[in-house]
């Protein structure tokens, strides 16, 4: 029993805390901002939620782009935000963090990021910065809580998160709760927690999106004694804390996004007896292999692409909301691999871009449209990763990362 309990604080630590990426030369100037040294902080007392304070040093408002794509360039641990200018070519930095694997939420000119301070994820932190003004601010949880996810509304003025308490969960048992802060008047409070056992299953509700057009919070249920695989979805009014299952468990769920205007939940499932016959389930999540639409006014839940022999990965919104880009996978050699980019209505199905891995296998990490159809994604090969356009039917190449990752936030527009 103590080493299961020591076993899931072990899988925690890796979740939140390991880096990505490998060392070595980088382009667009990554070293160019300044990362504050951290300062120790004493413990919060037993009834505070959470703590603010300022960062050690506000970056200046960035001089931006008309049009640009915020991203997030991880090596080594290290996250650089900025905003890739599309027309030049190049990154415009705007904060330099140790990250770990990256949790990040945009809103507005608002980002969030879960910052690291050493190996606990207990010392983990939410920084939130505001891009156009260069004003900052960070909370850090709870003494014991590990930050697993977090949320903007609609407005970007409130965020909801989850943590997890370490030293109270134990092999068969977790402590968490999820709460709401309110940015502008820095105040925060529980909405949710283990002991109301409102969650009728052993699972964290961790926030993901907030609807503008609901006005509700969406969770998705991380299953701690599974690796931390996703299942099940909820919807809950933060002011009424009465969450409702709108996915149920076991269904896997994999990476839900929201439509731009709030109404649509897209989000992966598994028809396991769809997949090829010599497919063997490794441990974790299955291959999503349906592409479901879920009306979220009226519950009404449509397929929009099935896989049949083949499974989806990374997919988003477009920016009218009317579609759904996708990054469609074939089987080979024992394994899906990404071959192609599609545009999916709802009964539709169109090209837009080959994915050529007849060299060596390429993953399609990210995927994000911005106006007039421009299409952006970013290639994982190896230990590098390529971020391309497509904009009138053409694809090209517009930057390479030699050593780490590249993330698409959100479309920066003025």
């Amino acid at each position: 029993m103590a080493m299961r309990g020591i076993s899931l604080h072990l899988a925690l630590a890796v979740l939140i805390g390991a880096g990505c990426g490998s060392p070595g030369s980088g382009a667009a100037e990554l070293a160019s901002v300044e990362t504050p040294a951290a300062t120790a902080a004493p413990a919060l007392d037993a009834k505070e939620i959470v703590r603010w304070r300022k960062p050690n040093s506000e970056a200046a408002g960035a001089a931006l782009p008309r049009q640009g794509v915020v991203v997030a360039f991880t090596r080594w641990g290290e996250t650089t935000l900025g905003v890739f200018d599309v027309a030049g070519a190049k990154m415009i930095p705007l904060a330099k963090r140790e990250t770990g694997v990256l949790v990040v939420s945009q809103s507005g000119s608002r980002l969030a990021t879960l910052v690291r301070e050493g190996p606990s994820p207990a010392r983990n932190h939410i920084e939130m910065l505001d891009w156009r003004s260069g004003s900052g601010l960070i909370v850090e949880p709870a003494t014991d809580d590990a930050v697993l996810g977090f949320a903007f509304d609609a407005e970007g003025k409130r965020l909801s998160y989850a943590t997890m308490n370490l030293r109270n969960s134990r092999s068969t048992l977790v402590s968490w709760r999820v709460g709401v802060l309110d940015l502008d008047r820095q105040e925060a409070r529980i909405v949710l927690d283990s002991a109301a056992k409102k969650i009728g299953e052993v699972s964290i509700p961790v926030p993901f999106a907030w609807s503008g057009r609901t006005g509700r919070l969406y969770l998705q249920g991380w299953s701690p004694f599974r690796g931390m695989i996703r299942q099940s979805i909820w919807a809950m009014s933060p002011e009424r804390a009465e969450p409702a299952k709108i996915v149920p468990a076991p269904n896997y769920v994999g990476t839900p996004r929201l439509s731009p205007d709030g109404a649509r939940l897209a989000y992966l499932g598994t028809d396991m007896g769809s997949l090829p016959a010599e497919f063997v389930a490794p441990p974790g999540a299955p291959p999503g292999n349906r592409l479901s639409v879920m009306d979220l006014k009226t519950g009404e839940e449509d397929a929009w692409a099935r896989g049949g022999k083949t499974a989806f990965g990374a997919f988003a919104w477009s920016a009218d909301g009317e579609e759904i880009v996708v990054a469609e996978q074939a089987w080979h050699n024992g394994r899906f691999r990404d071959v192609e980019i599609r545009r999916v209505g709802k009964g539709t199905a169109v090209s837009v871009a080959k994915i050529d891995s007849s060299q060596s296998a390429k993953e399609v990490a990210s995927i994000l449209e911005c106006r007039e159809r421009n299409l952006f994604w970013v290639e994982k090969e190896r230990a590098a990763a390529k971020l391309y356009v497509n904009r009138g039917g053409t694809s090209q190449l517009l930057f390479e990362l030699p050593d780490g990752a590249i993330e698409l936030l959100g479309c920066q527009n003025r």
